[in-house]
């Protein structure tokens, strides 16, 4: 478990860098996982917060769930593989926004960015599915019960 969440942290902050490196390299003209992205569901350009904030904000977003659950959405987002009943209560359970922000930040690094739009596509999927698993379960742990 503390090698996954090693790996897990290095991930992160690889994330936060290519983000931050993504929005520096970024044309008007180019296609790019941000034209997927609703413009108003990420901040502007130069309002990023600083490399180390952001980078401690997604960290503490990954730690809100577990490694395996980690690996189980992140694969449901690339090879459309299912996703747990455990493992949905823990993505709800950390919020849209913090799963939201992930994957942005995953979908801009340059070995993930070709399949920006399946792994987007699959992560709103995953959320809404998990959100109904959620409510079946148990109501009061569904995200409209919550200030999420």
């Amino acid at each position: 478990m503390t090698k996954f969440n090693n790996i897990f942290f290095m991930v992160t902050l690889i994330l936060a860098s290519g983000v931050i490196l993504s929005f520096a390299q970024e044309t008007e003209e180019s296609i790019s996982p941000s034209t997927l992205i609703d413009d108003t569901a990420f901040p502007p350009e130069g309002a990023m917060p600083p490399e180390d904030e952001y980078t401690n904000y997604l960290e503490e977003c990954s730690n809100k769930v577990e490694e395996e659950c980690g690996k189980e959405i992140f694969l449901g987002m690339f090879e459309s593989l299912p996703v747990t009943q455990k493992c949905c209560i823990q993505l709800v359970k950390m919020g849209k926004t913090c799963h939201d922000d992930l994957v942005k930040a995953i979908i801009f690094l340059p070995e993930y960015a070709p399949k920006a739009s399946v792994a987007l596509s699959n992560s709103v999927q995953i959320w809404d599915k998990c959100v109904l698993v959620t409510e079946q379960i148990s109501p009061a742990l569904s995200p409209s019960s919550s200030m999420e």
